[in-house]
C-alpha cells in the first residue's frame, strides 16, 4: 500500500512538472482553436488552420472562462474556456 502512495505521489510530481498553467488577463489577446474538425475547410484539408483570431479578452470568469470578443468586430462576445485559448503574438499569424 505504502508503495501505491508513493507512485501515485511520483506520477504527480512529474506531470506538475512539465504542465504549465495558462493565466491570461482583461485585455490580453488571445487565438482561439478551431473546433470541431467538421467546421474546418473541407477543401485544404489538413493544411486549414488551426486558430482564429486574434480576439481580446474582456471579463474573467472563475473555473478558467474569459469572455473574448474580436477585434475590430461587432459581434457578440463568446465565453470560452481557458485550454482552447492561447496567447497571441503578432508573429503568429504568418
Amino acid at each position: 500500500m505504502q508503495n501505491v502512495i508513493h507512485q501515485k505521489e511520483k506520477i504527480a510530481r512529474v506531470y506538475n512538472k512539465k504542465v504549465k498553467s495558462k493565466q491570461f488577463s482583461s485585455g490580453d489577446l488571445v487565438l482561439k482553436v478551431i473546433l470541431p474538425m467538421d467546421q474546418k475547410s473541407q477543401n485544404r484539408g489538413k493544411w486549414t488552420y488551426n486558430w482564429e483570431g486574434p480576439f481580446i479578452i474582456e471579463r474573467i470568469y472563475s473555473n478558467n472562462a474569459y469572455l473574448i470578443k474580436e477585434l475590430n468586430s461587432r459581434n457578440e462576445s463568446k465565453v470560452m474556456n481557458g485550454k482552447y485559448l492561447k496567447k497571441f503574438h503578432e508573429s503568429s499569424m504568418y
